[in-house]
């Protein structure tokens, strides 16, 4: 049966209340929802810090790959959010401890930037990739040394973040290591494939994801949203129960789908590329998969129902 979303700024001040006291755990997306870059969307802070005072587990749930979770949690301190950094969940962070957890042996290719390897050398994981690659090797030398690495670097992972310096000679490699060795192990940080502006758009890892993805015929695991992996062992250490969680986010393609497919109630904020005639539409075109439970124009409205 399809959802039939409710605009929240419809319901009266004891209705939200009511609406919140039915859920323990508050999932929150970060860019777009709390802040915009350096700058934090009004009265965000206030509204997650009352729910922390009313006995909710918070957690911050990003797909930003530039930064590892501890900086996140110094920039969401910042800005005077209150949560542990415990209580953060980035795509960098959760690709170091897959591979801590999976890559017993050999190397790590990374296409990616900072944060990717700071998180990684934390967890004593041998990778090589990050930078600026090969710019001054013709493609006739970086075809050969690939081959050398590919036979004799022991090369058991290839991972994909955001990274600047992404190239043909990039690519070229985390090709050849995928397509040499069938049990490499193929990650990518999320996929989303582009950040729009009001005037610009701005091409993300799933662009590169892709791009990587049709040279070896196969999919990568996406360690980010909408992939229910990234709250997997949540739920099934009891630490949320998905029947009182609640997933707010910006993005339908990624926070609304992963509420769904984790069984989270959802709430879309209009802070982003998404408001209240888009969720309108989806209804019309019968895209139930992008249309959330909930919708309200910015999480900061909130503070005054709490």
């Amino acid at each position: 049966m399809p959802v039939v979303p409710q605009n929240l700024l419809n319901l009266n001040s004891e209705e939200t209340k009511k609406l919140f006291n039915s859920f323990q755990t508050i999932l929150v997306d970060c860019d777009g929802v709390l802040w915009y870059d350096d700058q934090q969307i009004p009265r965000t802070s206030e509204t997650v810090n009352a729910l922390v005072e009313q006995g909710k587990d918070v957690y911050f749930v990003t797909n930003n790959s530039t930064k590892t979770r501890h900086e996140l949690w110094l920039k969401a301190r910042a800005m005077n959010f209150s949560i542990n950094e415990s209580n953060i969940i980035s795509p960098t962070y959760s690709v170091a401890s897959y591979l801590k957890a999976h890559l017993l042996e050999g190397k790590a290719y990374v296409i990616g930037g900072e944060a990717l390897a700071k998180e990684l050398t934390a967890m004593d994981i041998e990778f090589f990739g990050p930078g600026p690659d090969l710019t001054e090797r013709s493609l006739a030398d970086t075809v050969e040394m690939v081959d050398k690495e590919t036979t004799e670097g022991n090369i058991q992972a290839v991972i994909v973040g955001f990274d600047e310096h992404f190239s043909y000679k990039k690519m070229l490699r985390a090709c050849n290591f995928l397509h040499n060795n069938e049990t490499c192990v193929f990650l990518a940080t999320n996929d989303n494939a582009v950040v729009r502006y009001p005037h610009r758009s701005v091409p993300d890892t799933g662009a590169l994801v892709a791009a990587v993805e049709t040279c070896v015929e196969r999919k990568a695991l996406i360690m980010g949203k909408p992939n229910r992996a990234v709250a997997d062992k949540l739920i099934n250490e009891g630490l949320i129960n998905p029947e009182k969680t609640l997933m707010i986010g910006d993005c339908v393609k990624t926070d609304v789908v992963f509420g769904k497919h984790c069984g989270f109630s959802t709430l879309l904020v209009g802070t982003g590329r998404y408001q209240w005639q888009h969720v309108e539409t989806f209804l019309e075109k019968k895209l139930f998969q992008y249309v959330p439970d909930f919708y309200i124009p910015s999480l900061g409205d909130f503070k005054q129902y709490l």
